[in-house]
């Protein structure tokens, strides 16, 4: 196996999409909030946020990784930066944030590469302590009191949010990461195979190292534009975010055991779990059975790799037992 087949990631499962345009299609028919087009640009702006964090657990995950901790790392960089651009300026905090990011995704990446904490529990840790640290800042929530910030969010160019352009940005680069460079070559062949990861000379620490502060990054991309969305930030923000995010990514496409994804499939599904979001909320109902529908959705995402398996495995059983009966049915005397 050459080495382009041996790092090239299935981009052809696009099940996600199909689900999307049926989905979309049914509620145009049915429910006229889906026939304006503020509402599809709310949908595209709300989605923004989760894909962008998508983007980065997407790099987690194909190394067979994740982060429960982007939450937490949501709220202390949305606290940090509301407390800071009083201070320092609106482009100096988003630039201190940002690193804050980044130092935050390596210290989970040490955790894990070079303690050798596993991904759960070290995520699990530092999204306590995230948090923790989160209310230790500022204990109440604060109000976004720079007006151009508070609204850059909101804006748009033409029709399309501008958080959607951002975010289309970052899935961009976060592409050309994960196809085109060394580093995604390496994050590929992690989550394939440590072994033979580490027999290719790649070096898992430095790269694991590097997925989480990349991870770190997007985070807080996301954590600055869902500020200026709010218009405020507090320690208790975005709780839970953790499973929506890895739901997104798991129902694109991407492999929780590693070696395979898709941030195309990510964007996608994250589009469609606000849309659900939203069709749940128009129909009215019940905050409770919400929440029931999406623990469903939950467990299918996690259970979406051996349903696949399941049944490709079906389908080449079927097709060898027809191949065998062929056979026979042609062999001479039969």
């Amino acid at each position: 196996m050459n080495n382009k087949n041996r790092f090239h990631i299935d981009y052809s499962d696009h099940g996600i999409v199909y689900a999307l345009i049926i989905f979309l299609l049914i509620l145009a028919m049915t429910n006229e909030n889906f026939r304006a087009m503020p509402f599809y640009q709310n949908i595209f702006r709300q989605s923004s946020f989760n894909a962008i964090c998508g983007i980065g657990m997407t790099f987690a995950i194909i190394s067979g990784n994740f982060d429960l901790s982007v939450a937490a790392q949501v709220a202390l960089v949305s606290v940090t930066l509301t407390k800071l651009m009083p201070v320092v300026g609106v482009l100096p905090a988003i630039l201190i944030v940002l690193g804050l990011g980044v130092v935050l995704g390596a210290f989970n990446g040490i955790l894990i590469a070079k303690i050798r904490i596993p991904a759960f529990i070290a995520t699990l840790a530092t999204q306590l302590g995230y948090r923790a640290l989160a209310q230790l800042i500022e204990n109440t929530p604060i109000v976004v009191k720079d007006v151009g910030f508070k609204h850059f969010s909101l804006a748009k160019v033409g029709i399309v949010p501008v958080p959607f352009i951002i975010m289309t940005g970052i899935a961009i680069i976060g592409t050309i990461i994960l196809r085109k460079t060394r580093l995604g070559r390496s994050i590929i062949a992690i989550g394939n195979s440590h072994e033979a990861a580490k027999i290719s000379g790649i070096s898992i620490s430095w790269t694991l190292i590097r997925i989480y502060m990349i991870v770190g990054l997007f985070t807080a991309c996301s954590a600055i534009m869902l500020t200026s969305y709010l218009g405020s930030s507090n320690f208790g923000m975005q709780i839970g975010l953790e499973f929506t995010v890895i739901s997104a990514v798991v129902l694109g496409g991407t492999a929780l055991a590693g070696g395979k994804g898709s941030i195309f499939n990510t964007i996608v599904a994250a589009i469609f779990l606000v849309t659900l979001k939203s069709a749940m909320d128009t129909w009215g109902l019940d905050s409770s059975w919400q929440r029931v529908l999406s623990g469903v959705i939950l467990v299918v995402a996690f259970s979406i790799t051996t349903i696949r398996t399941t049944f490709n495995i079906g389908i080449i059983k079927y097709r060898s037992r027809k191949n065998l009966r062929k056979r026979l049915r042609n062999q001479p005397g039969s």
